[in-house]
């Protein structure tokens, strides 16, 4: 079948699947688990469903080829995030087919990718076009973090989902400039949320100075956390990145002042596009950010106590006991207790694999001159579970073309009129099968 029916099929399947509310929480995966079951079992593929507890399934297809080889998994996530009808042009559970696109909740994240992934993988074992053993996962809760998806498989079922290697979401969008950039997002920043509790003494609000006012310290606190920004350090991942991108719109030299931490800064100022100087800054260094403050009781009492939680993102190679030093050193003189609420490693994979080289290779075939590029997510997916656990080497590609503004896609994931085109889904589903019969043809 070519590339262009197969791209009408997905298209027909994803709308069914949009269909199926799995808005997390709760979640409710199992009914779109079920769909993908069967979708799964009439392309002539057999395939376990599992639930974490009732309602939360996960649906995982395990084929083991001829040829001794490496084991490769194909993974995206049935949940998808809140949506309002009332901002948005359609229904966002409707998956209606309009103008050539697929609209609603999940085309982009992560319907969309799953069913692109269920199509090669289908097709893929269908042909017996690989070695070793291939694996399909659409797993539950990656919205709220995975605990009853892929965590839970992770310590639960390993065997279903033990992979060298995986193929996820988070990267593969296009960057259109002089020269189109492909992107693989090859490492995740570290999660270390936490809370100041800022320390006062209660007193008469009517007098200033009866007491210490902890509403103040924290005020301070934000102040200096917002001001001061630690040193921007880059990784392979961050570099590799910056140096494709600046070739991609014909300034390579500018790549030099990026990845000096002494000129940086100066450089970062001079983006003109300052969402694309803030992208990139978060893959420059850690980063700190305020985002609840909690003080205070009543009108006329001074406060004596102030919670501040500080969203804290962290480079490979840094974690707790950075935090705690750099804290300390910024708050110096203000009372206060840190207490962690979130601990994330962060997470990579190497670069220099034959999956990347097969990504390159495919992407060439079908974008002439394109260039291809590792980057760190400043956010999390779920293949940190399997970088942590099994060691794999997890690699964000859901090949996308840019038919839009990189601004305007990222908006509608997570945002209001999720849609996907029939032709990106023909586009995704090429690239995604060349890159796996170029991978198989090096290990």
């Amino acid at each position: 079948m070519s590339p262009e029916s197969r791209g009408e099929e997905i298209a027909r399947f994803l709308s069914e699947l949009i269909k199926v509310d799995t808005t997390n929480p709760p979640g409710n995966e199992t009914e779109a688990a079920k769909l993908v079951r069967d979708k799964l079992g009439e392309l002539g593929v057999d395939s376990v469903l599992v639930e974490s507890e009732p309602g939360r399934g996960n649906v995982i297809a395990r084929v083991r080829g001829e040829e001794e080889g490496p084991t490769l998994l194909l993974l995206s996530h049935l949940d998808v995030v809140p949506a309002k009808p009332e901002e948005w042009s359609v229904d966002p559970f409707s998956g209606v087919i309009r103008d050539g696109e697929v609209w609603g909740r999940g085309a982009l994240d992560c319907k969309g990718p799953l069913a692109v992934e269920l199509y090669v993988f289908a097709d893929i074992v269908s042909r017996g076009d690989f070695k070793g053993t291939i694996v399909f996962a659409a797993t539950a809760d990656e919205e709220r973090g995975g605990v009853k998806g892929v965590g839970w498989l992770v310590e639960n079922r390993p065997e279903l989902i033990r992979a060298d290697y995986v193929i996820n979401e988070g990267g593969g969008f296009e960057i259109p400039a002089e020269k189109s950039l492909f992107t693989v997002q090859t490492a995740e920043k570290g999660v270390y949320w936490f809370k100041l509790k800022l320390k006062g003494e209660p007193g008469h609000a009517s007098i200033p100075g009866a007491g210490r006012n902890a509403v103040v310290g924290a005020a301070e606190a934000v102040k200096r956390i917002s001001t001061y920004k630690p040193r921007v350090t880059p990784t392979p991942h961050a570099a590799g990145f910056i140096k494709a991108l600046l070739d991609a719109v014909g300034k390579k030299w500018v790549a030099r002042l990026l990845l000096n931490p002494l000129t940086a800064d100066m450089a970062l100022g001079r983006i003109p596009d300052r969402s694309q100087a803030a992208f990139i800054e978060a893959m420059l260094r850690n980063t700190l950010t305020p985002t609840v403050v909690k003080g205070g009781y009543k009108e006329n009492v001074i406060p004596s106590s102030c919670e501040v939680t500080v969203d804290c993102r962290l480079l490979p190679g840094y974690g707790e006991d950075w935090v705690k030093g750099y804290v300390s050193k910024l708050l110096e003189g203000l009372d206060y207790e840190l207490e962690f609420i979130c601990k994330e490693p962060p997470t990579e994979s190497p670069i220099d694999t034959p999956l990347f080289k097969a990504i390159r290779k495919a992407l060439a075939s079908e974008v002439l001159g394109c260039l291809v590029s590792p980057y760190i997510s400043p956010g999390g997916t779920d293949s940190r579970y399997f970088r942590r656990a099994f060691g794999s080497v997890a690699y964000g590609f859901i090949p996308i073309r840019a038919e839009i503004s990189l601004r305007e896609l990222m908006r509608m994931i997570h945002g209001v009129n999720e849609r996907v085109s029939i032709r990106n889904l023909e586009f995704g589903y090429k690239v995604l099968t060349r890159t796996l019969t170029e991978f198989y043809s090096m290990v």
